[in-house]
């Protein structure tokens, strides 16, 4: 194997396993965003990647940016911004990588022509990444956001994450399902749930052809609980196309996706996502 081949091979294996580092994006927050109301999680955010791979040891750092429009009455528009460091351990626990996430994200949400914008829930998850060999590859991270007083974006709630994914990778094909399971707590302003429990699906089929990385995505999101009396359950399934580019060890990507149906949104949602993946050295 020569040395770009190599550079590639990481970088790819960086890029597909950085979809944790995503998990910091709470987008469409019930508590914050009552236009936007959903899984805390943003819907969509880890399409692309294969969480389940076990990143290589050491520190990362991923910047993801997203525009999302929603034709709605009023019409809904959101920029989300989202740094994140990502730790692979070097110690391993029943044959499984150690690794974990931090997010610290901020949005810029428009609402019918009302603006407001700032930082909103950081997230933390932990979790192990196992090699099966043979393409085969699991994990399953825990963790979740926690509370931030409310700036118009941030919801004052402990949302807890279960997030489980599988993924095959041979032959220049990378297949991933990452799925993750949100249980929203109490406001600890008000003492209620003011949102609801969510179950968010990531599915990837892409082909990596020298430096490039093509193919389809598609993304689905479904409230399992109901908060409050007269609340509406919301779900939503989308499609779309996913680019990516290896620079050496610095990978750039791209996807963008539509709802092909939705309930309880009343209107459809196009998102377009782009994000740097850098492997740090200390």
């Amino acid at each position: 194997m020569t040395l770009n081949t190599r550079l590639e091979s990481v970088v790819s294996t960086v890029a597909t396993r950085l979809a944790s580092v995503v998990a910091g994006a709470a987008l469409l927050c019930a508590a914050s965003a009552p236009a936007m109301a959903g899984s805390v999680t943003e819907a969509g955010e880890t399409v692309g990647l294969a969480l389940a791979a076990p990143l290589p040891p050491g520190w990362y750092l991923v910047d993801t940016a997203s525009y999302i429009s929603r034709e709605n009455k009023p019409d809904i528009e959101a920029i989300v911004n989202i740094p994140v460091i990502a730790w692979s351990s070097p110690w391993t626990l029943f044959g499984g990588r150690v690794e974990a996430y931090a997010a610290f994200p901020e949005d810029v949400l428009n609402v019918g022509g009302n603006y407001s914008s700032g930082f909103y829930n950081d997230a933390l998850l932990v979790g192990e990444a196992w090699d099966f060999g043979n393409g085969w590859s699991f994990s399953a991270f825990v963790g979740g956001y926690g509370p931030m007083k409310a700036n118009g974006l941030a919801s004052n709630n402990w949302v807890f994450n279960f997030r489980p994914s599988v993924a095959y990778i041979a032959n220049d094909w990378t297949f991933a399902v990452n799925v993750i399971y949100g249980i929203l707590g109490n406001n600890l302003n008000s003492g209620g749930l003011n949102g609801p429990d969510y179950l968010n699906y990531d599915l990837t089929a892409v082909k990596t052809i020298g430096n490039w990385t093509i193919g389809p995505v598609g993304y689905g999101s479904a409230d399992t609980s109901t908060p409050y009396a007269g609340y509406a359950q919301q779900s939503q399934f989308a499609l779309g196309g996913f680019v990516g580019y290896g620079f050496g060890p610095v990978t750039w990507q791209f996807y963008i996706t539509h709802d092909v149906t939705e309930t309880g949104y009343t209107g459809e949602d196009t998102r377009a996502f782009m994000r740097w993946v850098v492997p740090l050295k200390f």
